[in-house]
């Protein structure tokens, strides 16, 4: 792709693109189809669907193709309960998925942060945010309140 970019000739450059695209439609719509066939099996076909999207690669494929049966939140939410309790899932807005550490540790944010972008490789961003300390001691300053007494 990158040499495909740097080409000096724009009109080879255009029809490589081109062509990729046609491949990629071609796969796509083959995708489709097949998946078409393989639902209408009933529900041997759905445990298949089901393990179509729980194979990496397959999976990958079908989020490609926009042909995935579990809607972007569904997969992050999979995703983080796979991480055993190490995340909690906040929510997705506007295709960015927001998760929160439930605790510390040495590279956890990027562990979490790489898991989740392995299951939703189509989220416009991925936001991993620290844990919140609870039980901790915050001075009434802090939370802009009058201090009795000027302490």
């Amino acid at each position: 792709m990158h040499q495909l970019e740097d080409s000096a000739d724009p009109e080879t450059r255009n029809a490589a693109f081109r062509l990729m695209e046609a491949v990629l439609e071609l796969h796509g719509l083959g995708l489709e189809k097949m998946m078409e066939i393989v639902f209408d099996t009933g529900e041997t076909g759905n445990a298949a669907i089901r393990r179509f999207a729980g194979d990496s690669l397959v999976s990958s494929l079908l989020v490609l193709h926009g042909l995935h049966p579990d809607d972007l939140e569904t997969r992050a939410l999979q995703a983080v309960n796979q991480l055993h309790g190490k995340a909690e899932l906040i929510g997705v807005f506007a295709g960015t998925v927001r998760v929160r550490l439930t605790s510390g540790g040495c590279g956890l944010k990027e562990s979490v942060e790489a898991s989740l972008l392995s299951a939703v490789p189509d989220a416009s961003s991925v936001i991993v945010e620290d844990a919140v300390v609870s039980n901790a001691f915050v001075p009434l300053s802090a939370l802009g309140m009058a201090v009795p007494g000027g302490v």
